[in-house]
């Protein structure tokens, strides 16, 4: 019997195992923390181009983006890390305060902390995609985030859909730990190359 190679079932066995690898990776990457911004730009940058349709290798392309993102991902990190310190550190504190001040201080801040976690859902697609100073980006993510509100709130509902099932089923920590990650980045890649598309057409860089 000969094997064929471009059966649909050796192409879906073949794409899986990639995603497997590509998965085991992207987690090792993760590791020493600092890396977690380089290691998601470069997740976003093959998933991106999965979702396009684009072939390539995927381990092969992850650690060329990983590489070549590694600064500018790594000060978006930085950057998402300390404000996200101080606005918890806010919010814990406000909380405890239980005066009127507090609570309209509090509003302030669960409206801000609101704004820092839909722009974050875009920051790192936007860098695996675009080539943008580190400000641009920044501001980009936030106006993307708010000008495409439904696959915003699409996008956010898959990360907390699967942040209920690790924390409720130890079934599906095991299926991050395999192959989750980069078959959510993979879904989501669908909803941010919608949104991308809006300004892709004329340049290269989103301009609002």
């Amino acid at each position: 019997m000969k094997l064929n190679i471009n059966s649909p079932v050796f192409q879906f066995l073949n794409t899986f195992t990639e995603f497997v690898l590509l998965n085991a990776v992207f987690l090792i990457t993760c590791i020493p923390l600092i890396t977690i911004g380089a290691s998601i730009t470069a997740l976003y940058t093959v998933t991106l181009r999965e979702a396009r349709g684009e072939e390539g290798y995927l381990v092969h392309s992850y650690w060329k983006a990983f590489l070549e993102n590694f600064r500018k991902s790594t000060l978006l990190f930085l950057v998402y890390f300390a404000s996200g310190c101080v606005l918890l550190f806010n919010l814990v504190f406000w909380l405890q305060m239980q005066t009127p001040a507090g609570n309209l201080l509090l509003t302030g801040i669960c409206l801000l902390s609101l704004l820092w976690l839909v722009s974050l859902l875009y920051v790192f697609p936007l860098q695996a995609r675009f080539e943008n100073s580190l400000s641009q980006t920044l501001r980009n993510a936030l106006l993307l985030a708010l000008s495409n509100r439904l696959c915003t709130v699409v996008i956010l509902l898959l990360f907390l859909a699967a942040a209920a099932l690790f924390c409720l089923t130890s079934v599906f920590r095991l299926f991050l730990l395999v192959f989750g990650f980069a078959f959510l980045a993979y879904c989501n890649s669908f909803f941010f190359l919608k949104v991308f598309r809006k300004y892709e057409p004329e340049q290269q860089t989103p301009e609002f």
